[in-house]
């Protein structure tokens, strides 16, 4: 998630507030491709690889074998180490931290508007930059980790991380394991006692009070336990990533707490990282240019439930809560340093391990 080049707070406020832009006709999202191509890809399970699939079949030239991460987008970063440079993979879905060490591998193909023409709509400053200003991975929407309830069945409404510790909350609390977002949960933990990435004891002196509290009902390591568990009624409060909260909220009202003051929100973008030494990076390219079209883009919305980056597409009712002003975004949102909390992720998991786990 680290943007060294650009301001992400000034990124954030011109592009995932994008509500103003009304949706375009323009776009490739019928391109007809050269030749046919199987393509090998990865990405998140739940409604993300739901959205790909549909995207996928609104073209007929190439067809996509999905793999499915275990845990974090994180976790397929060991498979391509141990591969390269013969990767197994054309593209991986990512986000600006797993994007960030693939850049540092040299992994990844550089893009440009000429390979990927619909990166055209989507704002430049979105786009990360390597060392030399070429532009890696492609953007294709925000999303957002943050802490909401289900209306319908907590037993509170949350209007501060302190009603976590709410004796009315035992064992309805889901919070994300380890491999999950990027442990940020524990920073806002951090935060909410004066803390910040770069000080945690505040946050982990908080998560060892609310392990013990017995408020944690459940642990999910994936978008589809995160789901399952609220959905079933075995929880009804979490803090989690963008998609999981729209697989709840497809059949469940949901509070979306991101824009509570005193509880902060994180913000995140998803999309394509395209590997080198592929024999299909052509293909794949124009895949890809396919699923950020407009039309595409309103799609991945509709269906993985993440707010659209191509400035053609319409920002749905349904995520306008990751909307946000200039006055919000500094009121609400928190950037940290992601530097910090990429090189602290072993650690904290670590950590998590000896001293939550034995505590839930």
């Amino acid at each position: 998630m680290m943007l060294t080049t650009m301001n992400r707070r000034a990124f954030l406020a011109n592009t995932a507030v994008a509500s103003a832009f009304a949706l375009g006709a323009g776009g490739l999202a019928s391109q007809a491709f050269a030749a046919s191509a199987t393509l090998s890809a990865v990405e998140w399970g739940g409604d993300v690889v739901n959205a790909m699939k549909a995207i996928a079949a609104k073209q007929s030239a190439a067809t996509v074998n999905w793999t499915l991460f275990q845990g974090g987008a994180a976790s397929i970063l060991p498979n391509v180490k141990a591969s390269w440079p013969k990767p197994a993979f054309d593209y991986i879905a990512g986000w600006e931290g797993s994007f960030q060490t693939m850049m540092q591998e040299d992994w990844l193909e550089t893009v440009s508007v000429d390979k990927v023409p619909n990166l055209a709509d989507i704002p430049s400053k979105v786009i990360m930059k390597n060392a030399t200003g070429g532009w890696v991975a492609v953007p294709r929407a925000v999303g957002g980790i943050y802490f909401g309830y289900r209306k319908d069945t907590s037993p509170i409404q949350l209007a501060s991380l302190d009603d976590l510790f709410s004796p009315k909350l035992k064992g309805a609390i889901c919070w994300p394991g380890p491999t999950q977002c990027m442990m940020l949960q524990i920073v806002a933990l951090a935060l909410r006692n004066g803390g910040n990435e770069r000080n945690m004891e505040p946050g982990w002196k908080v998560m060892k009070e609310l392990a013990k509290s017995g408020n944690i009902g459940r642990v999910a390591n994936t978008d589809t336990e995160f789901v399952n568990s609220l959905s079933s009624g075995e929880t009804s409060v979490g803090c989690f990533a963008e998609p999981g909260w729209s697989g709840v909220a497809k059949n469940f009202p949901v509070a979306a707490l991101t824009k509570q003051a005193g509880v902060p929100a994180f913000l995140y973008q998803s999309g394509f990282a395209v590997l080198k030494n592929r024999p299909n990076t052509a293909e794949t390219l124009r895949f890809v240019n396919h699923c950020i079209s407009p039309e595409m883009s309103a799609l991945y919305a509709e269906i993985a439930g993440e707010a659209p980056l191509n400035v053609k597409t319409k920002v749905p009712e349904k995520l306008k809560h990751l909307a946000f002003t200039a006055e919000e975004m500094e009121k609400f949102v928190y950037i940290p340093d992601f530097s910090v909390v990429l090189g602290q992720q072993d650690a904290w998991a670590k950590r998590w391990e000896d001293e939550i786990a034995p505590l839930l």
